[in-house]
């Protein structure tokens, strides 16, 4: 004949599954987390990095067709980090302005 388990330690398992399963979701929502802070730390480089060689790529055009010698490469590649720090500080803050 089987035992009979009493009641209260039934509310116990009942309360062990459901942290459990609070537990899996605070888990898979820092994950979440994690992921998107990498894709924000990604972009913030992108909007660096992407000004800086859309300058260089202008300077360098510029450079083949007025025949400088590399003049408009160095001050464009300057301008297009400028633009790039200016984006990526754009970018931090609307990221603020989210959070708030």
């Amino acid at each position: 004949m089987p035992k009979k388990v009493p009641e209260d330690i039934k509310e116990m398992e009942r309360r062990i599954s459901a942290l459990k399963h609070q537990q899996n979701l605070n888990d898979a929502d820092k994950k979440e987390e994690n992921i998107a802070g990498i894709f924000k730390g990604l972009r913030l480089g992108l909007e660096f990095a992407s000004g800086t060689i859309v300058g260089a790529g202008i300077g360098y055009i510029l450079d083949e067709v007025f025949d400088f010698q590399f003049v408009m490469l160095l001050i464009f590649t300057i301008l297009g980090g400028f633009a790039g720090m200016l984006n990526a500080y754009r970018y931090m803050k609307s990221l603020e302005e989210n959070d708030k």
